[in-house]
C-alpha cells in the first residue's frame, strides 16, 4: 500500500511541475530566444522536482514487489 501512495504522490508532483514548465514556454511569445527559455527552465526548482518525481516513479514501477500478498494467515 505504501508503494501505491508513493506512486500517486510522485505522479501528482510530476503532473504539477510539468504543467508549470509548460507555462514557462510562454516566455517565447514575449520575444525571448529558445536558449534563454530553456536555460531558465533548467535553473528552476520545478525542473529539479520533476526529475526527482520521475525517478521515484521509475523506481516504484520497476522495483521488485513482494513475492506474495500479505494475507495474515500463515
Amino acid at each position: 500500500m505504501n508503494r501505491f501512495f508513493l506512486f500517486l504522490f510522485s505522479y501528482g508532483l510530476c503532473v504539477i511541475t510539468m504543467s508549470h514548465l509548460v507555462l514557462y514556454l510562454n516566455y517565447r511569445a514575449l520575444g525571448y530566444s529558445w536558449e534563454v527559455v530553456f536555460r531558465h527552465i533548467f535553473s528552476t526548482i520545478d525542473f529539479k522536482v520533476m526529475l526527482a518525481s520521475l525517478a521515484v516513479l521509475l523506481l516504484t514501477v520497476s522495483g521488485r514487489g513482494p513475492l506474495r500478498l500479505p494475507s495474515g494467515k500463515e
